[in-house]
């Protein structure tokens, strides 16, 4: 026989057949597979509420290369990105980008506020962690957080349960509300966490 079902957008994953969208990963715009990982974290913004046409001002923490960036100056934001390595020279003269050579977790904060968040640094995702709750002050109320958990202990799902309690026990202290816990299908060994900062409640989500 046939049988059919009624699910809802976040019951799927995503507002496409299957729950997702194909992204390339490589192309010649792309500057990094980074790039594609966070295209598909935007699409789960709107899913989890945000008005992800709202978020026009991105402070990015781990910028380098600069596929991530790339991606957002793309999509029409301006971003603030800070790294301790440089960009790639193709974003050097981009008019929506200001770089700061810095170490994330030291740097003075950058005024705000800034709409959303963006941290993919590499190390102890608790350190990373961290360097985001320093800046958190600098967000607007109700502001996404898309932080990337790497797990360079991906077999141990002990450790790995572990290491996520403290990033999601770090970013509590700091106000920042965990909306999705998730493996994007472009994420390696590694997960995405979307936090909200405590604050103004997200809009009723729609479609």
């Amino acid at each position: 026989g046939l049988f059919c079902g009624i699910a809802t957008p976040r019951e799927c994953g995503g507002f496409h057949p299957g729950g997702s969208v194909f992204i390339r990963q490589s192309d010649a715009t792309r500057i990094s597979r980074a790039g594609a990982k966070l295209a598909e974290a935007l699409l789960l913004l709107r899913l989890d509420g945000f008005d992800a046409d709202a978020c026009r001002h991105w402070l990015e923490l781990g910028a380098s290369p600069g596929g991530m960036t790339h991606e957002l100056l793309a999509h029409g934001c301006r971003v603030t990105a800070i790294d301790r390595a440089p960009i790639d020279p193709k974003l050097s003269t981009s008019p929506g980008l200001r770089f700061v050579r810095g170490d994330a977790a030291r740097i003075d904060r950058p005024e705000g506020p800034f709409d959303a968040l963006l941290c993919d640094l590499n190390g102890d995702a608790r350190t990373a962690m961290h360097a985001v709750s320093r800046m958190a002050p600098s967000l607007a109320s109700g502001a996404p957080v898309v932080f990337t958990i790497k797990l360079p202990q991906a077999d141990n799902l002990r450790r790995v349960l572990m290491l996520v309690d403290d990033v999601i026990a770090i970013a509590a202290m700091a106000s920042l509300d965990v909306v999705r816990l998730t493996h994007l299908n472009h994420n390696r060994s590694e997960l995405t966490l979307i936090l909200r900062r405590g604050g103004r409640p997200a809009p009723a989500i729609t479609a």
